[in-house]
């Protein structure tokens, strides 16, 4: 069953890497949920709007029947879609007060942001709870630069806010913005804000590795030693080891702060697992800071990042987690150790051999292709799964692309290669990095890239949701048959 989850996923994620690359942002940073921006520009009409009517008493107990409870709200300020509300009869002498579900008590004369659609009656969205400060904010979202680092700069005022409405939004904003507008704030930043921030064990693992992405741009050597010190933990008290959560994007700034050189300590805390037992959410933090360092050409040369990825092949159960990158990034070095890999692969391990059967395919040298020959007749179905896996990637990937308005929209990561033929790029793609036996805990950043803010749809969008259902109906299809070949050939045993 465990293998047939594996390959369910594994096809899954194949497909997913084939589509094309959306646009990404902060590069360990996830949004928690859509900011006030996004929701106003989503909606017909917005309204600052006072609780005049809380819902009835008893109404807002998890027991009471009947139908959700209701409040009614007098329109204070329009931000959005005058006309509509007029229309509507909610503004005016004679206004009707809006009617939407309340689903907390608050008191009378409370302030609260709604949103509206689906004119002329409208339907509103449930209150958001807005103080004056609040509404101010919101007041200046129309004024601001759609994007660019001066867009910024007001939201950098707004990290860590005391309203915690402010700081939430001020860090969605900062997390989906491209990361070429976070990288052009550096001369506004504050540097000593940011490295206490990244110190203080209270603030939230999200926003720490939002702090240390925008340290990394902006901090000096001697912040590079304190980010240092954290990464080892030497003499952290236990409360201050809480400040090593976000480990992916302190070790990214670690290194953007103090170059190549970094990389040693790296490579030692976190990469050379020979006789030491370092866990897994580490090792996978640091290969995450690694793929983004890897497209960062100017902090650290590719071939340095890649000598300390190869660490890893000498771990038969995490060698999965860094072929795909060294397909991608064309590193053929490893031709013979991971020909080794695969002839000692074990049950704990098998899931090794398909990755490499499509590094393999990949690499453009004689010796890559007669491995396969010789591959194949050890385990003729690991190399029958991978074409398989490599097949559907490449079918997806001859897709067209949905356009994007934005060409600075991408972090380091979001670009592809230009080298490779397409069918190499394919086969390249298909190497789905799979984690090994433990499930990372506290690595926001560590997951798949699935979980990246996705766009606002945008007007005239139809095309591209058509090619999404024929996307997805061809993973699903893609599922069922690799599936039923894991059931039918999964050795007895096997995980």
């Amino acid at each position: 069953m465990k293998t047939l989850i594996r390959w369910s996923v594994l096809a899954a994620v194949v497909a997913i890497l084939a589509l094309p690359a959306a646009a990404r942002a902060c590069p360990f940073c996830s949004a928690v949920s859509l900011t006030f921006a996004q929701e106003i520009a989503q909606s017909q009409a917005a309204v600052i709007a006072k609780l005049v009517e809380p819902p009835p008493p008893g109404s807002l107990s998890p027991q009471a029947d009947g139908p959700l409870p209701k409040g009614k709200f007098e329109v204070v300020e329009v931000l959005k879609g005058a006309d509509l509300v007029a229309e509507a009869g909610l503004s005016g002498a004679d206004a009707k007060p809006i009617e939407t579900i309340m689903l907390e008590e608050k008191p009378v004369g409370s302030l609260f942001l709604l949103m509206g659609v689906e004119p002329p009656d409208l339907v509103w969205s449930s209150p958001i709870r807005v103080g004056d400060r609040a509404v101010a904010y919101v007041r200046r979202l129309g004024d601001l630069p759609e994007k660019g680092p001066d867009r910024l700069a007001f939201f950098q005022e707004h990290l860590e806010d005391e309203d915690d409405t402010l700081a939430r939004d001020a860090y969605d904003e900062f997390a989906v913005a491209p990361y070429a507008d976070v990288r052009g704030l550096k001369d506004r930043m504050n540097p000593a804000e940011l490295l206490a921030w990244i110190e203080d064990p209270k603030v939230q693992a999200n926003r720490r590795r939002l702090y240390a992405t925008m340290l990394g741009a902006c901090g000096s050597m001697a912040d590079a030693e304190r980010i240092g010190r954290l990464l080892s933990g030497d003499g952290l008290s236990a409360e201050q080891t809480e400040a090593r959560s976000g480990l992916d994007a302190l070790i990214a700034c670690y290194v953007a702060l103090k170059g190549p050189e970094a990389l040693e300590l790296v490579d030692r805390l976190f990469l050379d697992r020979k006789d030491r037992d370092v866990p897994f959410t580490e090792t996978y933090s640091a290969v995450m800071a690694l793929r983004f360092l890897g497209e960062e050409s100017d902090l650290v040369p590719r071939d340095r990042v890649l000598a300390s990825l190869r660490l890893l092949l000498e771990e038969p159960k995490l060698a999965d987690l860094v072929i795909a990158d060294l397909a991608r990034w064309q590193d053929w070095s490893a031709v013979d150790r991971l020909v080794t890999l695969f002839k000692e692969a074990q049950a704990d391990n098998i899931f090794v051999r398909e990755p490499i059967v499509n590094y393999l395919r990949a690499c453009p040298l004689p010796e890559a292709a007669a491995a396969i020959t010789e591959l194949e007749a050890i385990d003729p179905e690991a190399v029958r799964r991978a074409a398989t896996l490599a097949g559907v990637a490449g079918l997806i990937a001859a897709a067209p692309p949905a356009a994007d308005d934005d060409d600075n929209a991408g972090p380091p990561g979001s670009t592809t290669l230009a080298d490779p033929t397409a069918l190499d790029a394919a086969l390249a793609t298909a190497i789905a990095p799979v984690r090994g036996d433990e499930d990372p805990t506290d690595i926001t950043a560590a997951e798949p890239p699935a979980t990246e803010q996705t766009a606002v749809p945008a007007a005239g969008g139809s095309m591209v949701a058509w090619w999404k259902w024929l996307i997805w109906a061809g993973v699903v299809i893609a599922i069922g048959i690799v599936s039923r070949a894991a059931m039918r050939t999964a050795p007895t045993g096997e995980r």
